[in-house]
């Protein structure tokens, strides 16, 4: 696996069992009510017709928003440790583009959740539009997460 060009991570202290936010953290199709920049999504059928439910290998489509643009974006699930990891990577395996990571430790008090992203392959729009479209992304994952976290603490602790 080569290394990430830029990588960033955040943890928040949720006041919840960890198989609760377990269950929020795999529920990406909620992910709307929670990311400053995606508005929801649905998970990919197998070969066999039937929707993915978040395991290794699964495909979910994000549907995601930046002010005026919308775009959907592929990943692939490629690590699942119950209650304690789940990742996924933009673009799926085959493009391997950005990896999504989430950590749960269990507390005195709940969870530590700590959510990483770490930039593996530049985009093609990446590519086009040179270092500022790398810059704007970073700080774009930098906000997203930052947004992520404290919006699963409040729900999670409603």
């Amino acid at each position: 696996m080569s290394e990430p060009i830029m990588t960033h991570s955040e943890s928040i202290e949720i006041n919840a069992a960890p198989a609760h936010v377990w269950a929020m953290v795999t529920a990406m199709e909620r992910y709307g009510e929670w990311s400053s920049e995606n508005t929801g999504g649905y998970w990919r059928k197998n070969e066999d017709g039937i929707p993915g439910t978040g395991q290794v290998g699964d495909e979910f489509v994000g549907i995601n928003r930046i002010g005026e643009d919308e775009w959907k974006a592929l990943v692939e699930i490629i690590e699942r440790q119950e209650n304690t990891t789940f990742a996924f990577v933009t673009g799926g395996t085959a493009m391997n583009l950005a990896h999504w990571r989430y950590d749960l430790e269990a507390t005195n008090s709940g969870t530590l959740l700590t959510e990483s992203w770490a930039l593996m392959n530049l985009s093609p729009l990446m590519i086009e539009h040179g270092d500022d479209e790398v810059q704007f992304r970073a700080a774009n994952a930098k906000e997203s997460i930052s947004a992520t976290l404290q919006a699963m603490k409040a729900a999670a602790e409603k």
